[in-house]
């Protein structure tokens, strides 16, 4: 069953004019997330509405090829220019920079290359392995299971906020509140509508995620100052493609850990890329002494970009299996998929398997393709960063007003979209964390309704939630990752004591 579903999704990627999407996605994806400040996100949330009359296969096609493509070239800006593309990328900058300073630029663009593809394809097939426990995994979760991981999503992402753990609470708490407006579940009561007809459905989603991601940025890089995006005059000519594209197979420990590592922390709901980056940065640092971390170590390079990969398989298993996204983009692909009618779940996981697949192998194609063509032209990419800002702002700004106002053909979602990018841009220029704010109002119909399912069981006697060894192991996992942490620091602090 699975391997037979395996060969018809692939079928179904390869198959004319199938193709087309997944590589058309690829090509958009790598354009936007080379541009620094211009993350595949705002490509994401900008193409839900060019999507509305397409089937659920091209859309799907298409969106994984966006959530693979992304990730490689925004490296591409870490390294030649000290600026991610993306979030995740911010690791890579430690390392890459500084090797593009010493002249070996080639060799971090083809390393990163080379992590990405392989590291990609390791968290494909681990996720591929974990498909049919998910599955299984799936009949046990009720009420009770899906409020927790809700909590665990938002109390995780709160948690790894990287400025300030109250500025992460306080944004998920805000997102929850937004995400509240609308009308009661329980008692068909509106709430937070100030008496409009336009928010009894609540807030749309695809409005506020232009307006904080795609309207947010170019306000930023607008009131930047900067006559063009990056620098001009950076030297891409130095060091060896070959000794690149070979560092996974003579660093082969820390390619395993790192994706291994990128997996496992994608499957976690709400962290995203950036803490599996950075986590798999770490600890190679701390596992390897000896090295120049931080002044150009190629291994600083190759573990974050082979988990930052990696984790997109990971990522996938929360949002197939209970609709739970793990990052941003995978937010928006939870999004694209739900408006045509893919609900995930246990059905998905085993009515419609071969789904699953397309999309799978989508991402697969996408982040080998990313990685092969990226490579092949980084020399020429440079050339783009000298797009005049006055030029490009203007563009964007037109392309999110009109996917606001073709979501569902109302001027309340643009005046929404303006107000949602006004806000992102404040909680940016002042180091609220979006994702989190984003994160916690997707899951704010997820976790009041199952709240409420799981308080009206128990009051009832249907319901025991000592006799749910899931609910019990997501218990116990939510407070070891409460924990932990604290833990750690009170051994710190010890240890400074007692010296």
């Amino acid at each position: 069953m699975l391997l037979e579903s395996a060969w018809q999704g692939l079928l179904l990627v390869l198959s004319w004019p199938n193709i087309l999407y997944p590589v058309l996605g690829t090509l958009l994806a790598m354009t936007f997330a080379f541009l620094p400040g211009i993350t595949g996100v705002t490509l994401m949330a900008l193409a839900i509405p060019w999507t509305f009359s397409w089937g659920a296969e091209p859309t799907i096609l298409f969106f994984g090829a966006l959530v693979g493509g992304a990730t490689f070239m925004g490296s591409v800006t870490a390294i030649l220019f000290n600026i991610p593309g993306t979030a995740p990328n911010a690791a890579t900058m430690l390392d890459g920079y500084p090797m593009a300073q010493q002249g070996k630029a080639r060799t971090a663009i083809a390393c990163s290359a080379s992590a990405s593809a392989l590291g990609s394809t390791v968290g494909i097939l681990l996720l591929i392995a974990l498909i049919p426990v998910v599955s299984r995994v799936v009949l046990a979760v009720g009420p009770l299971e899906l409020l927790l991981l809700a909590v665990w999503g938002l109390s995780t992402v709160a948690l790894v906020s990287r400025r300030s753990m109250l500025k992460g609470l306080i944004a998920a708490g805000l997102g929850l509140v937004v995400g509240l407006v609308g009308l009661d579940p329980r008692t068909a009561e509106p709430r937070y509508t100030f008496g409009t007809e336009y928010l009894l459905d609540g807030v749309p989603i695809i409005p506020a995620f232009l307006g904080i991601f795609a309207l947010a940025e170019m306000i930023g890089l607008f009131l930047s100052g900067r006559r063009r995006i990056a620098n001009e005059g950076v030297d891409i000519s130095g060091g060896s493609v070959v000794e690149g594209i070979l560092t996974p197979f003579r660093h082969p420990r820390v390619f395993l850990t790192s994706s291994t590592l990128g997996m496992l922390i994608g499957t976690i709901p709400g962290i995203g890329g950036t803490v599996a980056a950075f986590a798999a940065y770490a600890e190679t640092a701390r596992s390897n002494p000896d090295g120049q971390f931080g002044a150009g170590d190629i291994r600083g390079v190759l573990a974050p970009e082979s988990a930052n990969d990696a984790k997109d398989g990971g990522s996938l298993l929360p949002v197939l299996a209970f609709g739970i996204p793990g990052s941003e983009g995978t937010v928006l692909l939870l999004a694209a998929m739900t408006l045509h009618g893919v609900v995930p779940g246990r059905e998905l996981l085993e009515g419609q398997l071969t789904l699953v697949f397309v999309l799978v192998w989508s991402l697969f194609l996408s982040n080998w393709l990313t990685s092969i063509v990226g490579l092949s032209i980084s020399g020429r990419l440079a050339r783009f960063t000298l797009v005049p800002v006055q030029s490009l702002v203007p563009f964007i700004f037109l392309l999110v007003m009109l996917a606001a106002l073709a979501y569902r053909g109302s001027f309340e979602d643009v005046l929404l979209c303006m107000g949602f990018g006004l806000f992102g841009y404040w909680m940016k220029v002042h180091g609220w964390p979006r994702v989190t704010f984003v994160i916690a109002l997707v899951l704010a119909a997820l976790f009041e309704t199952n709240l409420h399912l799981t308080l009206r069981l128990i009051e009832l006697g249907r319901l025991d939630p000592l006799q749910r060894p899931l609910a019990l192991a997501l218990l116990a996992l939510l407070l070891t990752t409460h924990a932990w942490p604290l833990l750690g620091s009170l051994r710190r602090s010890h240890g400074r004591s007692s010296r």
